[in-house]
């Protein structure tokens, strides 16, 4: 029994590590496949292949290809990955929130999300790995990122928008992401996709995770899952979001990640947020810098007429990344 977990596991590193495109398990046909096999509409599988047309020439058209002289490595994913947001999930809505988020632990995640987003973690530190290769000695090199011959700052394009409703932090994230690499999506045909309701949108439900969810149907450049997080990260768990920050901004192009910020008072808020109110807020993470050490982050909240503290918050901020892991705790992220 023993042999046979060992070489299961080395046929799972195996498959990890073979050198190709990161998404070249996605293709319009599996995403339709897998679509029809989660019991979705024809429909839907249909607006899934319509909106999986993106290849590299659109990320160049975009200005998110590596810098010159720099081969970006990519490397296969399983093909399983993104149906792990398509299984049902416990629910962890936003409609009622805490004063305190105090001693509260992650989300309960499903084991095919769990999976999911180790098999992706494996998959990151081998590009870290093939990236440090790649850019041959360090010299004196001490950031983690000049390591890895990486920059030590990266942005994608702005594209803040205001949340047409007080609700749609959600749909206006998705919909910011997605123009982040090459496709539109409004904020209500997102809504309309997520089930947005008065509540918000939920982290998960039965239907699974409906933010990754989304992101997968609508796009190729990156296939994405949940990161759940405690009240309370830990220095390990803040190490983790920055490798995936990092890795998910230079690789393929670059993509975005989403944060659901759980705000409490007493807390960390993001900027501009009023610091004695209790609020859930999905937002676009769009770059770094210092190498991972400080996020950079749009906000849908900017410019919304149906939120009275609207004017105080920028379109576009930067904050610790330590102290963002910590308003996602209770919540988490979809990279």
């Amino acid at each position: 029994m023993l042999s046979r977990l060992l070489a299961a596991r080395l046929f799972l590193i195996t498959m990890l590590l073979v050198p190709a495109g990161w998404l070249a398990l996605a293709g319009p046909s599996a995403l339709a496949g897998t679509a029809a096999r989660a019991g979705m509409s024809a429909r839907a599988g249909t607006a899934a292949r319509a909106g999986m047309s993106a290849r590299a020439g659109t990320a160049a058209r975009a200005g998110t290809a590596p810098p010159a002289g720099q081969r970006s490595p990519h490397l296969a994913m399983p093909s399983g990955i993104q149906i792990a947001a398509m299984r049902p999930a416990p629910l962890v809505s936003d409609a009622s929130l805490a004063r305190t988020k105090r001693g509260l632990p992650a989300p309960p995640m499903t084991a095919a999300m769990l999976q999911a987003n180790a098999a992706k973690q494996a998959a990151a530190r081998a590009f870290l790995r093939a990236a440090d290769r790649a850019a041959g000695p360090a010299g004196k090199c001490t950031s983690r990122a000049c390591r890895y011959g990486l920059p030590a700052a990266r942005n994608l394009k702005a594209t803040q928008q205001a949340q047409v409703r007080n609700y749609y932090c959600g749909p206006a994230t998705v919909s910011e992401m997605l123009r982040q690499v090459g496709k539109t999506v409004s904020q209500r045909a997102a809504a309309r996709q997520l089930r947005t309701n008065q509540g918000g949108t939920d982290w998960s439900n039965a239907r699974g995770y409906p933010v990754p969810h989304v992101l997968n149907a609508n796009q190729h450049r990156n296939v994405y899952v949940a990161v759940a997080l405690p009240w309370s990260p830990t220095n390990k768990q803040v190490r983790t979001y920055e490798n995936d920050l990092v890795t998910d901004l230079n690789r393929h192009g670059g993509a975005p990640l989403a944060g659901n910020a759980y705000e409490v008072p007493g807390g960390p808020h993001l900027v501009g947020h009023p610091v004695n109110q209790e609020i859930a807020h999905w937002f676009d993470i769009r770059g770094y810098r210092k190498s991972g050490a400080t996020t950079e982050y749009e906000d849908s909240v900017h410019g919304a007429p149906s939120i009275g503290w609207s004017a105080a918050v920028p379109a576009y901020a930067a904050m610790s990344s330590r102290t963002i892991v910590y308003i996602l705790g209770a919540r988490g992220y979809d990279w």
